[in-house]
């Protein structure tokens, strides 16, 4: 533990605040800050800054979460989340479309990156992370009316991320600070975590000077636009098949709840922001849809989502864009050949019918209270199983161990899985003979 001036012994909050001092300072020089409070911030402004904490956020909490050393969890809590309030903000403003700007995603990107490589080397470090956004709570109660007043917002329209502790702010950071200071780190940890410290500040810093002032080249659709926490792959430029993703993605959601149990609203984003990219498909020819919709298949079947999902998603897909978008109903058709690939690469090992039949047996065993709660989820189990025979190696793997979670379902359900698995593999088996 370092000493201050005089000669007292400083707590670990004061040193962080010591070793973060100039980089802060920095930060609040941003040119963000100023147009700000002469209620001159454009729009992309203000949602590129929701987007991208929404990213940061969501790799740090993410870490928090995972992390196996006690004396994180003796500091981290659940109810310090941002990011359900981040897609709230972000949800209020979806429906005005706000273009992302392509220098501020880059140096989104490069501080999820540098993030995601610190919570393997250094994962307590991210603490000094942690610090630096918790402290902005702080912040938040200057910042809020600017915000209101400069987009004329009330409530806790757009501004439920700064809105995040309501009149509890000072008592909550009273508590953090106390967790914080409490912790026993050795010398290199405290220097690593002031160090994470300065880097979260420079990193922001780099991100609000590219928020503004900005170039009108700048501007751009990319997937932050939809899920902040999908890289940078491109989404449609036409608003109309943006929403038509959109509403392909929840469809689908829907459909097969199986995924939003397991998954929750981050898998949902990832869903739409999927939906949005094989949207993109239809400009290239139909060997390289096929191409891609192969790769994304196996992809996500290593993942827990069988390609029965994949396949669903892009017939939703097709239909949406067309609805929406009539004269191009031809392109978008395309996607439905990629559908069809899906279906009879799983025929090669399952027939239709095969894969009903087993499916309907798996609802008849669980019940119709259970299959009512998860619809469909037979058919995932069939589909898993042509998955992995087609080459998707851990596609029931990645499925199975949660289906079969006790502390989730009861033994007539596990029993249930197992059995339609064993009746997949045996039905596969005579297909192949």
């Amino acid at each position: 533990m370092k000493t201050g001036l005089y000669g007292q012994r400083l707590t670990l909050m004061e040193e962080l605040k010591a070793a973060t001092f100039l980089p802060h300072a920095r930060l609040q020089t941003a040119p963000f800050f100023q147009a700000m409070a002469a209620c001159q911030l454009p729009l992309e402004s203000y949602v590129g800054q929701l987007r991208a904490l929404a990213a940061i956020h969501g790799v740090l909490e993410q870490a928090m979460e995972s992390c196996p050393d006690e004396r994180v969890a003796s500091v981290w809590s659940r109810d310090m989340r941002k990011v359900p309030q981040l897609q709230q903000d972000l949800r209020y403003f979806e429906p005005r479309l706000v273009a992302d700007l392509k220098e501020a995603v880059d140096a989104t990107l490069k501080t999820v990156e540098q993030l995601r490589l610190r919570s393997v080397e250094q994962p307590l470090a991210l603490l000094g992370c942690v610090y630096v956004l918790e402290g902005s709570t702080l912040g938040a109660l200057v910042l809020r009316p600017l915000f209101a007043r400069a987009f004329l917002l009330t409530g806790t329209d757009g501004l439920a991320y700064l809105h995040n502790y309501g009149t509890a702010v000072h008592a909550r950071w009273a508590q953090y600070q106390q967790r914080m200071n409490g912790l026993r780190l050795s010398a290199e940890e405290g220097a690593q975590m002031a160090q994470a410290a300065s880097d979260m500040f420079a990193q922001l810093e780099a991100i609000f000077r590219a928020l503004y002032p900005f170039q009108p080249e700048s501007k751009t659709f990319l997937v932050t636009s939809i899920n902040p926490e999908a890289g940078r792959h491109p989404v449609p430029a036409d608003a109309r098949e943006v929403q038509a993703s959109l509403r392909a993605a929840d469809l689908c959601w829907q459909r097969f709840p199986y995924f939003e149990h397991r998954y929750g609203e981050r898998g949902r984003r990832f869903a739409r922001s999927d939906a949005a990219w094989q949207a993109t498909l239809c400009q290239y020819d139909p060997a390289q849809i096929l191409q891609q919709v192969r790769w994304l298949g196996r992809v996500l079947a290593g993942r827990g989502m069988p390609t029965l999902l994949l396949q669903d998603q892009l017939e939703i897909l097709a239909a949406e864009l067309a609805a929406a978008i009539p004269e191009k109903k031809s392109a978008y058709e395309k996607l439905l050949v990629a559908a069809a690939e899906l279906r009879e690469l799983r025929r090669r090992h399952l027939a239709d019918d095969q894969l009903d039949t087993v499916a309907d047996e798996f609802d008849r065993a669980v019940g119709p209270e259970w299959s009512a709660r998860f619809p469909q989820t037979g058919a995932l189990l069939v589909s898993a199983v042509a998955d992995e025979l087609e080459g998707s190696d851990g596609a029931v793997e990645s499925l199975r161990p949660w289906l079969t979670d006790a502390a989730r379902f009861p033994a007539e359900w596990i029993a249930a899985v197992e059995q339609t698995l064993a009746q997949a593999r045996q039905q596969a088996r005579r297909t192949a003979d």
